[in-house]
């Protein structure tokens, strides 16, 4: 979930997560993210053999077009071929893990790339292993998380964006290189009592939840196949044919028929664009939760002067604070098949002019997704 800016009449398409569309101005310091780490303070050590086992065996199979960018190293292929500087100053000498780290907690740091889109090279995806517990009508059903990120050294707008928005939006920037880094795309298996129960992947603002057994097969080797899109990066389920898939900026009361059904299309919604012509070899890797990957709270790209345009801050800045739980995150990108009860159900819980969240609200998505998940059965 993001933000969403306007530019001469023209709603943009932020491409990555709430950090991409919050202009120049740094975020991280929300009191809602500070609380939130405060509850869920980040592992500083990296997942033990058991944990990491559990990454291995669920690790998904990743398929790409025939002349599309894998994923790329986040420290040697993307920090090392760029310059960082800190309170307008410039910091001497590459830069490295350990110098991005040094200036973690600074929202004024600011890293610029000057590498290439397409660097090629072996492809790598970041692991991790985080708990959180679903919450309802007084039970709980405590959840592990196994989260799969992506690096990309550039974002860009959906490949189906239409010809008329295509050329509206070019005068305002590259298509391809909207912004600088794209580290949000990833996926999340959710296990319960040792079972996948569900996968949710992150798609532009939104994220989108199927579950095993209602809505999606887990497969007999335990890893679920996606598609990374053409130019946007974003992930969907496999198919080796060419497929549009409908995609907004954001999910809101007016447009959610769009994503569910492809009718009633908003003037600037369109249609990511996947051909999973080739599978990928990667390299499965993990960093402390505490990295700056993570939670580095300035900018992890170039500054560029339109709202929407600027880097990242840390992975972990993808949603509102109010969704930043990762068992809220899972319920509230589950969708029935009624899009007026999901029109309803996200009316209720988004305040689009204040982006602010109604918690009570996730007690609805919560409900739908208990109903769908037969297999969380609460303890006796």
């Amino acid at each position: 979930m993001g933000l969403a800016h306007n530019f001469s009449g023209i709603v943009f398409f932020c491409v990555f997560a709430i950090a991409g569309c919050a202009g120049s101005e740094s975020f991280t310091t929300w009191p809602g993210f500070t609380q939130y780490f405060e509850r869920y303070p980040p592992n500083t050590e990296l997942p033990d053999s058991e944990q990491f086992a559990l990454l291995e065996k669920y690790k998904p199979r990743v398929f790409a077009g025939d002349q599309q960018q894998g994923p790329v190293d986040f420290y040697q292929q993307y920090i090392a071929n760029g310059s960082l500087r800190v309170n307008g100053k410039k910091i001497d000498g590459p830069i490295t893990q350990k110098v991005l780290n040094s200036v973690i907690d600074n929202a004024d740091a600011m890293f610029k790339y000057h590498g290439s889109a397409n660097p090629g090279g072996s492809a790598v995806i970041y692991a991790r292993y985080d708990q959180d517990t679903l919450s309802f009508k007084g039970t709980n059903y405590p959840l592990t998380f196994l989260t799969y990120n992506m690096v990309f050294p550039t974002s860009g707008m959906l490949q189906g964006l239409g010809a008329i928005n295509s050329a509206a939006l070019a005068i305002a920037g590259n298509l391809t290189d909207w912004h600088q880094l794209d580290h949000y795309v990833g996926l999340s298996i959710a296990l319960y009592r040792d079972r996948a129960v569900a996968v949710m992947l992150q798609q532009h603002n939104y994220q989108t939840t199927y579950i095993f057994g209602h809505n999606i097969k887990l497969p007999e080797d335990h890893r679920i196949a996606v598609d990374i899109a053409m130019r946007s990066n974003e992930l969907y389920l496999h198919n080796p044919d060419r497929v549009e898939h409908p995609a907004l900026s954001f999910t809101t009361a007016d447009n959610i028929e769009f994503l569910l059904t492809g009718n009633n299309k908003p003037f600037m919604a369109g249609f990511d664009i996947t051909h999973g012509q080739r599978e990928l070899n990667y390299r499965l890797t993990a960093l402390p939760q505490t990295d700056a990957f993570y939670q580095f709270k300035g900018h992890l790209g170039k500054s560029r002067l339109l709202p929407g345009r600027d880097g990242p801050p840390g992975a972990d800045y993808v949603t509102l604070p109010g969704l930043m739980p990762r068992a809220a995150r899972m319920v509230a990108g589950f969708r029935t098949s009624s899009h007026e009860k999901e029109s309803a159900k996200i009316a209720a819980l988004i305040d689009m002019e204040s982006f602010s969240v109604n918690t009570q609200a996730l007690d609805a998505y919560s409900e739908d997704f208990l109903e769908a998940a037969s297999m969380l059965v609460p303890e006796n």
